[in-house]
């Protein structure tokens, strides 16, 4: 039987952790080798274990952005990945509700990811925007400064909470996930 445990990054212990590498690994081919994030360590993650294996896997970045001269609390979404063996069995869709529910109990307005594949998302209730996007380029655990593009069709929200979404800059105040 499948469970979903929330845990704060800092909390994650060492077995955790290294199964949580594993799984990127597998999910993710051009993943940074012996990391459990990509660029910046997320706040929680959700963790789906079947039995005592981890099979999925979603990070969590809690932080304010800016969408337009809008200020809203969101939920950065990363790395949402699933064992290969167990995919199809709506384990990724279920991680995403946790979030989504987490989020509305706790005022939080959108939910944020970026995709190249929008299939899973769009099925879950979001949508691709088209904001020009300004976010804190990091490379190599340094700083190398502030970009400011668009990232064609790869930007995805979904609104949870009361405010609408705006047109103009979409500040990410860090790095993109």
């Amino acid at each position: 039987m499948m469970r979903i445990k929330r845990i704060e990054e800092f909390n994650l212990s060492n077995r955790a952790n290294k199964a949580v590498i594993a799984l990127l690994s597998e999910c993710f081919s051009a993943y940074p080798s012996g990391q459990s994030f990509y660029k910046q360590i997320p706040s929680f993650r959700f963790l789906a274990y079947d039995d005592k294996v981890l099979v999925g896997h979603l990070a969590v970045h809690f932080r304010m952005m800016n969408i337009g001269g809008l200020t809203a609390n969101i939920f950065g979404v990363s790395d949402l990945c699933v064992s290969s063996d167990r995919r199809s069995k709506n384990i990724a869709t279920s991680l995403l509700t946790e979030l989504e529910n987490l989020g509305t109990k706790n005022k939080i307005d959108f939910l944020i990811l970026v995709a190249q594949d929008h299939g899973l998302y769009t099925k879950n209730g979001f949508k691709v925007v088209d904001n020009t996007c300004r976010w804190l380029l990091i490379n190599g655990h340094q700083s190398l400064g502030v970009m400011h593009g668009q990232l064609k069709r790869c930007i995805m929200m979904k609104a949870i909470g009361d405010k609408k979404w705006q047109d103009g800059i979409l500040d990410f105040l860090g790095p993109v996930f």
